[in-house]
């Protein structure tokens, strides 16, 4: 068992708290009676010397829960994480202050409170990319408690480093398992690379953390691959002009005479983190003139985020112009894509007009530019291949693109913009790269013979979840948060309730899916539970949201305040009952 593995001390595998009446200022509880309070060390002290199940090998504290012994709330959660069982307190993290605001809300002082989150890991041989950009298997990384940096996507969406905190490993039990992948991930013979997780382990996807069995049709789950938005608007702004990305390998390739040298070596900076190759060559002229010019070649190492790009702009190998450009074009991309194939003629004393080549596009990539350009402010009209803009388009034109082109392309511009709207080198700031998202890939490969094959996964500080090979996935519960085994129900289940019996609460509060299971005896969804009166040994019971599924979900913010309001109105009959 791993010595970091969390340990389920109270009753049914859950953790039991009070929460106090509100107390007036010179007001205070009645203090126990004697044999009450021999009662209560006796029960703590059993607790503390429990060994009836394996859980007490490894933990750390008890949990045996705190709080006003006569409150007339009782809230019953599902386990200590590592945190409370480190510090021997119940709710300690973000859940816990999530929990205090929900009970303010109702009037109440918090007293004493608890998190848990469900199981869900990686198999061995999931590949996990390091902080310097290597792969390596999960397993190893678990059995070395490698403690050094791994990639993570924080709450920005952006691809950071962060360091490993914890190490995990479990058992399958009955959990399904899924092999996860995206559409452009690389590929292993007939085979994607990706991993195999349990079905409950979540991925991020655009509507956030998702676990992989309930991924929808239409879901995008993050590759953990990306670039920065200025390095993905040139590669962009490239593809649309003369780039391309070849079919054999994931690489932008681009190509400029020696006198654009300067704008070869532009774009060749923004894209240092695709670690740009650049060679300066002397090629064949046509015939009849010169016998060679320069030229600058720029060629970028392959990526992984390059291969979902070529994905979108050469879905049947031959470049087209992604449906998504109508509504991304934005003015840095435009500035790449003009500069490179884009000219404003100035014939005096006729004003000045632009236009854009466009040879090598169809007529439906065409719509597509001309309706991003709309959404800029500018009219374009599509002639002979080419996008021509009018006197006032072109003005129109220069003044969206004049901060992004550096002195070497100035002459691009419309003169009067050139001379009024300088150039701000700001404007091209690299940060850090922006994770792409792609369409899932999942089949599920469950082998009912196989439910010991162990799992694992690694705790990372600050944002909580990792890159894979098969997407961006969340810390899984360390397994001593998993859902409590059948012995270790039977175990506790004393514990609890000899709690409740010296409680004695007006009312219950089972916190999340696996308390209100353990209590009610059921294996109904949560959905079912909420919502209703559920008695225990006379005493209401309400299923309520854990907040940790909250913070994950923080649409059904709405849904957990009805459940508490439903909760009081259910205490305020129980009081009138018990006044009556």
């Amino acid at each position: 068992m791993d010595p970091v593995r969390l340990k389920y001390l109270q009753a049914m595998g859950i953790q039991a708290w009070v929460l106090r009446q509100p107390v007036g200022e010179t007001g205070s509880p009645a203090a126990p009676a004697a044999d009450e309070e021999t009662l209560w060390r006796q029960l703590i002290d059993e607790i503390a010397r429990c060994t009836a199940c394996d859980l007490h090998k490894t933990r750390t504290h008890t949990v045996p829960g705190t709080g006003d012994r006569h409150a007339d709330w009782m809230l019953i959660g599902e386990g200590p994480g590592e945190q409370e069982d480190l510090k021997g307190e119940p709710f300690v993290g973000r859940a816990g202050k999530l929990l205090d605001e929900m009970i303010r809300a109702l009037g109440y002082r918090r007293e004493q409170v608890y998190i848990t989150n469900v199981v869900k890991c990686l198999r061995y041989n999931a590949l996990v990319q390091l902080g310097d950009g290597r792969w390596e298997r999960i397993g190893r990384l678990v059995r070395s408690r490698y403690s050094g940096e791994v990639m993570t996507v924080d709450r920005f969406g952006r691809l950071v480093r962060r360091k490993v905190t914890g190490w995990y490993e479990s058992p399958l039990g009955p959990r399904r398992v899924f092999r996860l992948s995206y559409r452009t991930a690389k590929g292993a013979g007939k085979w994607r690379v990706g991993i195999q997780l349990t079905g409950d382990h979540e991925v991020l996807t655009q509507r956030g953390f998702v676990p992989v069995e309930r991924l929808e049709p239409g879901d995008r789950i993050a590759t953990g691959q990306g670039l920065s938005s200025a390095a993905f608007d040139v590669v962009c702004g490239t593809l649309l002009g003369d780039g391309t990305i070849p079919t054999t390998q994931a690489s932008l390739t681009f190509s400029h005479s020696g006198k654009y040298r300067d704008y070869a070596l532009f774009k060749a900076e923004i894209l240092q983190e695709l670690q740009p190759q650049i060679n300066e060559l002397m090629v064949a002229a046509v015939a009849n003139g010169v016998k060679a010019y320069p030229i600058v070649r720029v060629t970028t190492h392959a990526s992984r985020a390059l291969k979902t790009i070529y994905h979108d702009f050469y879905p049947r190998r031959r470049k087209r112009v992604p449906a998504w450009m109508a509504e991304r074009l934005n003015a840095r991309m435009l500035a790449v894509w003009f500069m490179d194939d884009g000219h404003t003629r100035i014939r005096p004393p006729r004003q000045p007009s632009a236009e854009i080549a466009t040879c090598g596009f169809e007529e439906s990539d065409l719509a597509i530019l001309v309706n991003a350009l709309a959404r800029l402010g500018v009219t374009a009209k599509v002639r002979a291949g080419r996008l021509h803009f009018g006197v006032c388009q072109t003005r129109r034109l220069s003044e969206i693109i004049a901060p992004f082109v550096p002195p070497c392309m100035r002459y691009k511009l419309h003169p009067e913009v050139a001379d009024r709207i300088p150039y701000d080198a700001r404007r091209w700031t690299v940060g850090a790269p922006q994770v792409f998202y792609d369409e899932p890939v999942i089949e599920e490969i469950t082998d009912r013979k196989r439910s010991d094959v162990t799992f694992f996964c690694l705790d990372v500080e600050e944002t909580h979840n990792f890159v894979t090979a098969g997407g961006v996935v969340h810390n899984c519960r360390p397994p001593g948060n998993r859902d409590p085994r059948p012995k270790e129900v039977a175990a506790c289940a004393p514990f609890l309730q000899r709690q409740i019996h010296l409680v004695a609460p007006k009312i219950i509060l089972a916190v999340g899916r696996v308390a209100a299971q353990a209590l009610l005896k059921t294996n109904a969804p949560l959905a079912r539970l909420r919502g209703k009166v559920h008695d225990y040994d006379g005493i209401p019971l309400i299923v309520i949201y854990h907040p940790a599924y909250l913070l994950r979900n923080p649409a059904a913010k709405r849904q957990a305040w009805e459940d508490l309001k439903f909760a009081w109105r259910v205490y305020q009959e129980r009081m009138q009952e018990t006044d009556g």
